[in-house]
């Protein structure tokens, strides 16, 4: 392998297994191409094996949905960037930051106990059988 390569190919240091993994789906992600492109082959092929007015018949067919399928993308690629203009965003509020006092007042617990208990590394907070909590240690 040279060094002056973009290219990095270790390959050969991979498993046996691997390799064959990697070489067999490889080749079923290329017939998958391939079949996708089936339709357009046998559609190529109707059209060169047919009378002049076949062809000429379905090529105006595929033009005509063509166009549809054109005039329908415009027509919702309008209607979204009207919407977005149109409708008002929702816009997140922001709220004002807690403080002590205020988490004091919900849980009924004197003030002194929660700011103690942010300041230690190991906290024990009591319920009762309703799950309220009633002390802070």
């Amino acid at each position: 392998m040279s060094t002056q390569s973009l290219i990095i190919d270790l390959r050969e240091q991979l498993p046996w297994h691997r390799r064959y993994m990697s070489t067999t789906s490889t080749a079923v992600l290329w017939g998958c191409w391939f079949l996708l492109w089936r339709p357009m082959v046998v559609l190529l092929t109707f059209i060169f094996d047919s009378k002049p007015y076949e062809s000429h018949k379905l090529l105006n067919a595929f033009w005509a949905g063509l166009q549809l399928d054109m005039m329908s993308l415009l027509l919702c690629a309008g209607v979204l960037c009207l919407w977005c203009k149109l409708i008002p965003a929702h816009t997140v509020k922001a709220t004002r930051q807690k403080e002590t006092l205020d988490y004091a007042r919900h849980f009924v617990l004197p003030e002194q106990e929660i700011v103690q208990g942010r300041a230690q590394k190991v906290t024990t907070v009591y319920h009762n059988d309703q799950g309220k909590i009633i002390r802070v240690e």
